[in-house]
Protein backbone atom coordinates (compact mmCIF):
# COMPACT_ATOMS: atom_id res chain seq x y z
CA UNK A 1 0.00 0.00 0.00
CA UNK A 2 2.99 2.20 1.04
CA UNK A 3 3.89 1.84 -2.57
CA UNK A 4 1.08 2.74 -4.29
CA UNK A 5 0.87 5.61 -2.11
CA UNK A 6 4.77 6.72 -2.75
CA UNK A 7 4.41 5.64 -6.98
CA UNK A 8 0.90 8.38 -6.80
CA UNK A 9 2.73 10.87 -4.52
CA UNK A 10 5.80 10.15 -7.60
CA UNK A 11 3.77 10.32 -10.28
CA UNK A 12 1.68 13.99 -9.06
CA UNK A 13 4.97 15.49 -8.35
CA UNK A 14 6.34 14.40 -11.92
CA UNK A 15 3.28 16.02 -13.59
CA UNK A 16 3.96 18.97 -11.73
CA UNK A 17 7.08 19.12 -12.39
CA UNK A 18 5.94 18.80 -16.31
CA UNK A 19 3.15 21.34 -15.83
CA UNK A 20 5.84 23.88 -14.36
CA UNK A 21 8.52 23.37 -17.18
CA UNK A 22 5.24 23.98 -19.86
CA UNK A 23 4.74 26.99 -18.30
CA UNK A 24 8.77 28.34 -18.30
CA UNK A 25 8.30 26.96 -21.98
CA UNK A 26 5.87 29.39 -22.65
CA UNK A 27 6.79 32.56 -20.87
CA UNK A 28 10.20 31.99 -22.34
CA UNK A 29 8.32 31.97 -26.03
CA UNK A 30 6.43 34.81 -24.34
CA UNK A 31 9.57 36.61 -23.76
CA UNK A 32 11.04 36.55 -26.95
CA UNK A 33 8.25 37.43 -28.84
CA UNK A 34 8.18 40.51 -26.26
CA UNK A 35 11.81 41.33 -27.03
CA UNK A 36 11.18 40.43 -30.80
CA UNK A 37 7.77 43.30 -30.97
CA UNK A 38 9.91 45.53 -28.99
CA UNK A 39 12.82 45.72 -32.03
CA UNK A 40 10.21 46.04 -34.19
CA UNK A 41 9.12 48.94 -33.05
CA UNK A 42 12.13 50.17 -32.17
CA UNK A 43 12.84 49.63 -35.78
CA UNK A 44 9.44 51.19 -36.77
CA UNK A 45 10.32 54.20 -34.93
CA UNK A 46 13.27 54.35 -36.43
CA UNK A 47 11.73 54.02 -40.06
CA UNK A 48 9.35 57.01 -39.30
CA UNK A 49 12.57 59.37 -38.45
CA UNK A 50 13.79 58.40 -41.64
CA UNK A 51 10.56 58.84 -44.06
CA UNK A 52 10.69 62.24 -42.73
CA UNK A 53 13.68 63.43 -43.22
CA UNK A 54 13.98 61.91 -46.57
CA UNK A 55 10.82 63.84 -47.40
CA UNK A 56 12.25 66.98 -46.05
CA UNK A 57 15.27 66.34 -48.89
CA UNK A 58 12.67 65.61 -51.27
CA UNK A 59 10.93 69.01 -51.06
CA UNK A 60 14.35 71.33 -51.40
CA UNK A 61 15.19 69.63 -54.55
CA UNK A 62 12.00 69.04 -55.96
CA UNK A 63 9.72 71.89 -54.70
CA UNK A 64 6.28 72.06 -55.80
CA UNK A 65 5.80 73.22 -59.27
CA UNK A 66 9.18 72.95 -60.38
CA UNK A 67 10.26 69.78 -61.86
CA UNK A 68 14.10 69.37 -62.95
CA UNK A 69 13.96 66.37 -65.75
CA UNK A 70 17.71 66.02 -65.28
CA UNK A 71 17.69 65.78 -61.33
CA UNK A 72 14.71 62.94 -61.80
CA UNK A 73 17.11 61.05 -64.29
CA UNK A 74 19.49 60.82 -61.94
CA UNK A 75 17.41 59.85 -58.99
CA UNK A 76 15.59 57.30 -61.21
CA UNK A 77 18.75 56.08 -62.55
CA UNK A 78 21.04 56.12 -59.57
CA UNK A 79 19.82 54.59 -56.32
CA UNK A 80 20.91 56.93 -53.29
CA UNK A 81 23.33 55.24 -51.17
CA UNK A 82 24.91 56.38 -47.11
CA UNK A 83 26.58 54.50 -44.95
CA UNK A 84 29.16 55.04 -42.09
CA UNK A 85 32.59 52.81 -41.73
CA UNK A 86 32.69 53.61 -38.15
CA UNK A 87 29.20 52.11 -37.23
CA UNK A 88 26.76 49.65 -38.76
CA UNK A 89 24.44 52.84 -40.06
CA UNK A 90 23.62 52.17 -43.79
CA UNK A 91 20.13 53.75 -46.23
CA UNK A 92 19.68 53.09 -49.86
CA UNK A 93 17.15 55.00 -51.28
CA UNK A 94 15.48 54.34 -54.31
CA UNK A 95 12.76 55.47 -56.56
CA UNK A 96 10.71 55.79 -59.94
CA UNK A 97 8.11 57.61 -61.39
CA UNK A 98 4.60 57.05 -60.15
CA UNK A 99 2.53 58.36 -62.73
CA UNK A 100 3.60 56.14 -65.52
CA UNK A 101 0.22 55.31 -66.07
CA UNK A 102 -3.66 56.37 -66.67
CA UNK A 103 -5.16 57.50 -63.32
CA UNK A 104 -7.69 54.82 -62.73
CA UNK A 105 -9.80 57.16 -61.41
CA UNK A 106 -10.17 58.53 -65.02
CA UNK A 107 -12.57 55.53 -65.36
CA UNK A 108 -15.11 57.53 -63.55
CA UNK A 109 -17.33 59.94 -65.90
CA UNK A 110 -18.01 62.19 -62.78
CA UNK A 111 -14.53 62.18 -61.99
CA UNK A 112 -13.78 62.61 -65.67
CA UNK A 113 -17.04 65.13 -66.70
CA UNK A 114 -14.62 68.37 -67.20
CA UNK A 115 -12.57 66.75 -69.10
CA UNK A 116 -13.83 63.99 -71.45
CA UNK A 117 -10.91 63.07 -72.82
CA UNK A 118 -9.72 61.58 -69.81
CA UNK A 119 -12.58 58.93 -69.81
CA UNK A 120 -12.25 58.13 -73.28
CA UNK A 121 -8.51 57.58 -72.89
CA UNK A 122 -9.01 55.33 -69.91
CA UNK A 123 -11.84 53.25 -71.72
CA UNK A 124 -9.86 52.92 -75.03
CA UNK A 125 -6.63 51.49 -72.96
CA UNK A 126 -9.31 49.34 -70.61
CA UNK A 127 -10.55 47.74 -73.91
CA UNK A 128 -6.83 47.15 -75.76
CA UNK A 129 -6.04 45.42 -72.34
CA UNK A 130 -9.53 43.19 -72.36
CA UNK A 131 -8.17 42.07 -75.92
CA UNK A 132 -4.82 41.86 -75.86
CA UNK A 133 -4.61 39.64 -72.60
CA UNK A 134 -8.02 37.80 -73.64
CA UNK A 135 -9.70 38.25 -70.54
CA UNK A 136 -12.93 36.07 -71.04
CA UNK A 137 -15.90 37.74 -69.34
CA UNK A 138 -14.85 41.94 -70.76
CA UNK A 139 -18.27 43.43 -69.53
CA UNK A 140 -18.39 41.34 -66.35
CA UNK A 141 -14.88 42.62 -65.88
CA UNK A 142 -15.51 46.19 -66.33
CA UNK A 143 -19.06 45.54 -64.52
CA UNK A 144 -17.42 44.57 -61.28
CA UNK A 145 -14.39 47.40 -61.44
CA UNK A 146 -16.69 50.31 -62.57
CA UNK A 147 -18.84 49.20 -59.60
CA UNK A 148 -15.66 49.88 -57.36
CA UNK A 149 -14.06 52.72 -58.96
CA UNK A 150 -17.88 54.73 -59.16
CA UNK A 151 -19.49 53.55 -56.17
CA UNK A 152 -23.01 53.58 -57.61
CA UNK A 153 -25.78 51.59 -56.77
CA UNK A 154 -26.53 50.59 -60.64
CA UNK A 155 -23.14 48.91 -61.05
CA UNK A 156 -22.46 45.92 -59.25
CA UNK A 157 -21.94 46.73 -55.51
CA UNK A 158 -21.63 43.29 -54.32
CA UNK A 159 -17.76 44.44 -54.60
CA UNK A 160 -17.11 46.97 -52.63
CA UNK A 161 -19.88 45.76 -49.94
CA UNK A 162 -17.84 42.31 -50.04
CA UNK A 163 -14.27 43.44 -50.09
CA UNK A 164 -15.05 46.45 -47.87
CA UNK A 165 -13.55 49.04 -50.69
CA UNK A 166 -14.28 52.68 -50.19
CA UNK A 167 -14.74 54.23 -53.38
CA UNK A 168 -12.43 53.97 -56.13
CA UNK A 169 -8.51 52.49 -55.47
CA UNK A 170 -5.80 54.67 -53.71
CA UNK A 171 -3.47 52.25 -53.80
CA UNK A 172 -2.13 49.07 -55.84
CA UNK A 173 -3.07 46.41 -52.92
CA UNK A 174 -6.64 47.66 -52.67
CA UNK A 175 -6.87 46.83 -56.29
CA UNK A 176 -4.91 43.62 -56.06
CA UNK A 177 -8.05 42.95 -53.44
CA UNK A 178 -10.18 43.11 -56.40
CA UNK A 179 -8.50 40.98 -58.57
CA UNK A 180 -8.16 38.22 -56.26
CA UNK A 181 -12.02 38.35 -55.61
CA UNK A 182 -12.69 38.13 -59.24
CA UNK A 183 -10.40 35.49 -60.19
CA UNK A 184 -11.92 33.17 -57.36
CA UNK A 185 -15.64 34.37 -58.09
CA UNK A 186 -15.07 33.84 -61.88
CA UNK A 187 -12.10 31.30 -62.81
CA UNK A 188 -10.29 34.27 -65.00
CA UNK A 189 -6.83 33.71 -64.91
CA UNK A 190 -5.50 35.80 -67.32
CA UNK A 191 -6.23 38.63 -65.38
CA UNK A 192 -3.16 38.07 -63.86
CA UNK A 193 -1.61 37.80 -67.05
CA UNK A 194 -1.35 42.04 -67.26
CA UNK A 195 1.27 44.08 -65.84
CA UNK A 196 -1.27 46.51 -64.52
CA UNK A 197 0.91 49.00 -63.35
CA UNK A 198 2.42 49.99 -67.17
CA UNK A 199 -0.96 50.81 -68.21
CA UNK A 200 -3.29 52.51 -64.97
CA UNK A 201 -2.25 54.23 -61.91
CA UNK A 202 -3.69 53.66 -58.52
CA UNK A 203 -3.17 56.40 -56.39
CA UNK A 204 -5.47 59.39 -55.61
CA UNK A 205 -4.97 62.32 -57.80
CA UNK A 206 -6.66 65.34 -57.91
CA UNK A 207 -8.61 66.12 -61.03
CA UNK A 208 -5.86 68.63 -62.46
CA UNK A 209 -3.59 65.94 -62.52
CA UNK A 210 -2.00 64.81 -65.61
CA UNK A 211 0.32 61.46 -66.59
CA UNK A 212 3.81 61.87 -66.82
CA UNK A 213 4.84 62.29 -70.18
CA UNK A 214 8.65 62.24 -69.07
CA UNK A 215 8.60 58.71 -67.78
CA UNK A 216 5.42 57.07 -69.26
CA UNK A 217 5.76 53.32 -69.77
CA UNK A 218 6.37 51.93 -72.80
CA UNK A 219 2.63 49.61 -72.59
CA UNK A 220 1.03 52.59 -72.74
CA UNK A 221 2.54 54.58 -75.44
CA UNK A 222 1.68 51.86 -77.89
CA UNK A 223 -1.52 51.51 -76.67
CA UNK A 224 -2.35 55.36 -76.23
CA UNK A 225 -0.93 56.40 -79.67
CA UNK A 226 -1.11 53.30 -81.32
CA UNK A 227 2.62 52.49 -82.28
CA UNK A 228 3.47 48.97 -82.07
CA UNK A 229 5.38 47.87 -78.87
CA UNK A 230 8.37 46.66 -80.46
CA UNK A 231 9.08 49.85 -81.93
CA UNK A 232 8.40 52.09 -78.71
CA UNK A 233 10.88 49.83 -76.84
CA UNK A 234 13.75 50.42 -79.34
CA UNK A 235 13.27 54.15 -79.28
CA UNK A 236 11.73 55.19 -76.18
CA UNK A 237 14.16 56.35 -73.48
CA UNK A 238 12.54 56.00 -69.79
CA UNK A 239 15.66 56.88 -67.89
CA UNK A 240 18.70 58.20 -69.63
CA UNK A 241 21.64 60.34 -68.48
CA UNK A 242 21.54 61.49 -72.10
CA UNK A 243 21.00 65.01 -72.91
CA UNK A 244 19.04 64.21 -76.31
CA UNK A 245 16.83 62.27 -74.55
CA UNK A 246 13.37 63.35 -76.62
CA UNK A 247 10.57 65.15 -75.05
CA UNK A 248 6.90 62.47 -75.74
CA UNK A 249 6.21 65.25 -78.24
CA UNK A 250 9.49 64.70 -80.44
CA UNK A 251 9.23 60.73 -79.66
CA UNK A 252 5.11 60.96 -81.60
CA UNK A 253 6.59 62.91 -84.37
CA UNK A 254 9.67 60.49 -84.98
CA UNK A 255 6.90 58.04 -84.93
CA UNK A 256 4.81 59.54 -87.74
CA UNK A 257 2.24 60.53 -84.95
CA UNK A 258 1.45 64.01 -85.70
CA UNK A 259 -1.25 64.79 -83.41
CA UNK A 260 0.46 66.62 -80.33
CA UNK A 261 -0.49 65.04 -76.91
CA UNK A 262 -2.86 66.79 -74.75
CA UNK A 263 -1.84 68.73 -72.65
CA UNK A 264 -4.45 68.33 -70.37
CA UNK A 265 -3.99 64.54 -70.03
CA UNK A 266 -0.06 64.31 -70.85
CA UNK A 267 2.96 66.23 -69.85
CA UNK A 268 5.62 66.69 -72.01
CA UNK A 269 8.43 66.84 -69.49
CA UNK A 270 8.36 64.84 -65.87
CA UNK A 271 6.45 65.70 -62.78
CA UNK A 272 7.56 65.47 -59.25
CA UNK A 273 5.64 62.55 -58.53
CA UNK A 274 7.31 59.23 -57.74
CA UNK A 275 7.33 56.46 -55.75
CA UNK A 276 10.14 55.57 -52.83
CA UNK A 277 11.23 52.35 -51.24
CA UNK A 278 13.87 53.13 -48.73
CA UNK A 279 15.74 50.21 -47.25
CA UNK A 280 17.99 50.73 -44.03
CA UNK A 281 20.04 48.99 -41.46
CA UNK A 282 18.94 48.90 -37.38
CA UNK A 283 20.58 46.81 -34.50
CA UNK A 284 20.77 43.24 -36.48
CA UNK A 285 18.78 43.76 -38.95
CA UNK A 286 17.81 45.59 -42.52
CA UNK A 287 13.90 47.06 -42.62
CA UNK A 288 12.23 48.87 -45.65
CA UNK A 289 9.39 51.08 -45.63
CA UNK A 290 7.97 52.76 -48.88
CA UNK A 291 5.80 55.79 -49.34
CA UNK A 292 5.04 58.15 -52.52
CA UNK A 293 5.58 61.50 -52.89
CA UNK A 294 3.91 64.40 -55.24
CA UNK A 295 4.28 68.11 -55.01
CA UNK A 296 5.57 68.05 -51.57
CA UNK A 297 3.36 65.81 -49.91
CA UNK A 298 3.77 62.66 -49.31
CA UNK A 299 1.16 59.45 -49.28
CA UNK A 300 0.62 56.12 -48.69
CA UNK A 301 3.66 55.63 -46.53
CA UNK A 302 3.85 51.52 -45.71
CA UNK A 303 6.56 50.03 -43.29
CA UNK A 304 7.40 46.66 -45.13
CA UNK A 305 9.12 45.19 -41.64
CA UNK A 306 12.62 43.31 -41.64
CA UNK A 307 13.91 41.69 -44.58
Amino acid sequence: MDKTKRGIALFITLLIIASILSIVAVSFSYLEKARHDASRVSALIQGNLLYKHTTNILKRIFPKGKADSKKLDILYTMPLMLSAKKSDFMVNLQCRPILVGVPIVWLDEDFSKKTPARYELAREVLTTIMELYEIRNPSQFETALFAVITGKEEADREYSKRLTLPKGFSSKKQFERFLLDYRLRYDDENIYKVPWEQYFTFIDVTKNAVIDGGYLSVELISSAFDIPIDIVREGWIINSEFETKPTLTKFLEDNGVMIKPNKRLFSDKGLNAIHCEQTYAYRDGHYRFSFDYSDERSVNFEFNGRI
